[in-house]
């Protein structure tokens, strides 16, 4: 099973990198059509690249290097997402009220 997980591991790896470089030629390439032109948009995504291959890396060590069943993969896809957006949120509107409080100090 070791050497099984290695494998899922630099798969992962290898793979998550190869998305993060289409998401970011895509925003790149339709940049005024999906963000504005704003180039702040373009940051988050090595972030959740690495948070989903961590996501699916953790998944397929916790069963066995298998696949859970879709239904178990999707209700988990959709809790880990819903976390993600709740504490991307909560971190955002902290950073925001104290960087505009201690900014003044």
């Amino acid at each position: 099973m070791e050497n099984e997980i290695l494998k899922i591991n630099i798969l992962a790896i290898a793979i998550s990198g190869l998305l993060m470089l289409v998401a970011g030629v895509c925003l790149y390439y339709f940049k005024e059509q999906l963000t504005g032109g704003s180039m702040r948009f373009f940051l988050p995504i090595p972030p959740i690249g690495v948070a989903a291959y961590i996501f699916v890396f953790n998944m397929f060590k916790h069963y066995q290097c298998s696949i859970a069943e879709t239904s178990t993969m999707i209700s988990e896809m959709f809790i880990a997402t819903i976390a993600s957006a709740f504490f991307f949120f909560i971190f955002t509107v902290i950073l925001i009220f104290l960087i505009s409080f201690l900014k003044d100090i």
